[in-house]
């Protein structure tokens, strides 16, 4: 591993590692930090786009807890095709990991930093409608209903629900999420040099304050 640099906390050095691990053993269209799905109620650790799939990840660092874990898988599986826990060695044995579906992929942080795909995930390709919108920003959701542009949001939403297929609506959110992240990871892979540092994942991870859901 190289030097990480900067006062960071262990999730975004394991983050770091993962993108490292990611990028040596395949290409990707887009890779986003800290990115906002259920109208900005969660954030996913790390997202990322591969062959029109998203992926999502959720980290835990030996700093974190296992306790919401069940929970916040169970929210990632409704809008990603693809879903993978990366874990610290620390939790290799904890009860918690055994009830994880064998849907999701599993990915293990050793202690030497060590990255091991322990299992791949299975992709779902037809997700509910009402979930995948939830990755969708309002101009999104016009995008797909231009008829609808000055109505109220939940008007809105009832009306891609219901004139939208699952194709296009998921069309949409590869559309939407290039156009949200892609001049980013454009600007990572220039700056990026041999690994990844923690102000490379700056450049991956888009502020809060600069979501209009």
């Amino acid at each position: 591993m190289g030097i990480r640099k900067g006062k960071v906390g262990a999730a975004n050095i394991i983050k770091a590692e993962l993108i490292d691990f990611l990028l040596k053993n395949g290409n990707y269209d887009l890779l986003a930090s800290e990115t906002p799905f259920f109208q900005g109620n969660r954030w996913a650790d790390l997202i990322a786009l591969r062959e029109n799939k998203t992926i999502g990840f959720e980290i835990k660092s030996e700093q974190d807890s296992l306790r919401t874990l069940k929970e916040q898988l169970s929210d990632y599986i409704r809008v990603f095709n693809m879903v993978y826990l990366v874990l610290s060695e620390k939790f290799i044995n904890n009860p918690a990991v055994d009830f994880v579906s064998k849907d999701i992929g599993l990915i293990i942080i050793k202690k030497d930093h060590k990255v091991i795909m322990k299992r791949k995930a299975t992709p779902r390709l037809l997700l509910d409608k009402k979930w995948l919108i939830t990755l969708l920003w309002r101009k999104d959701l016009e995008k797909l209903c231009p008829k609808k542009k000055n109505t109220e949001m939940d008007d809105l939403k009832n009306h891609v629900l219901e004139k939208c297929s699952v194709k296009n609506i998921q069309k949409q959110i590869i559309i939407s999420l290039k156009s949200r992240y892609a001049t980013s990871y454009k600007f990572f892979l220039k700056d990026r040099g041999n690994y990844t540092t923690i102000e490379d994942l700056r450049i991956i991870t888009r502020l809060k304050k600069n979501h209009v859901f």
